[in-house]
C-alpha cells in the first residue's frame, strides 16, 4: 500500500465526544497536546451541568466534537479534579514517560490521577485552579480537592 493511501486510511480514524461541563479529555500526539476539549462554565467554578431541578443545563448545551487521531495519540479523558490540579504539560510528560516505559493504560491512568491527587493537596503549588482563581479576582493558591477520574486510550490501528 502506497503512503498516499496508508496516510487517508489513518485520518479516518476519530474520536467523537459529546461534553458538558468541566470534565473533558486532551489529546496527546508525539509528546504534545493537541487538542483539549474546552470547559463550559458560566462563571468561575460555576460550571454547567446537568440536575434535577430547575437550575440544570440542557443536555442540548454539551459540546459535540469529532477528532481525527491516529495511530499512536493517546486520550486521557478526567474529570475536573484532574484537569483542576495538573496543567497540560504534566499530564503530558507522565504519558511520555509510561509509554517509553511500556505501560499499559490503566497503568498510565492510574499514575496520572495519583500526581493530580498529590497535586489538589500542594497547598504551595500554582495549578490550573488556583491560576483560573487568580484571573477571576479571587486569592487563591494550590491545588483544589475534588473527585479525580481519569481514563486512558492508546490509539491503535491494523491496517491490511
Amino acid at each position: 500500500m502506497g503512503e498516499v493511501e496508508k496516510s487517508q486510511r489513518q485520518s479516518s480514524f476519530g474520536i467523537h465526544a459529546v461534553n458538558l461541563g468541566d470534565s473533558g479529555f486532551i489529546v496527546i500526539r508525539d509528546g504534545c497536546t493537541i487538542f483539549r476539549s474546552p470547559v463550559q462554565q458560566h462563571d468561575f467554578n460555576f460550571t454547567y451541568q446537568l440536575e434535577s431541578d430547575n437550575g440544570s443545563d440542557l443536555p442540548s448545551s454539551a459540546q459535540v466534537f469529532t477528532f481525527p487521531v491516529a495511530s499512536g495519540d493517546v486520550i486521557v479523558a478526567g474529570t475536573d479534579g484532574l484537569f483542576d490540579n495538573l496543567y497540560n504539560n504534566e499530564i503530558t510528560a507522565v504519558v511520555v514517560h509510561a509509554i517509553r516505559a511500556g505501560l499499559e493504560p490503566q497503568v498510565t491512568a492510574q499514575k496520572i490521577a495519583a500526581l493530580a491527587r498529590q497535586r489538589a493537596q500542594d497547598k504551595d503549588r500554582q495549578t490550573p485552579f488556583s491560576t483560573a482563581a487568580q484571573d477571576a479576582g479571587i486569592r487563591y493558591y494550590g491545588g483544589k480537592l475534588d473527585d479525580i477520574t481519569v481514563v486512558v486510550s492508546y490509539v491503535t490501528a491494523s491496517i491490511p
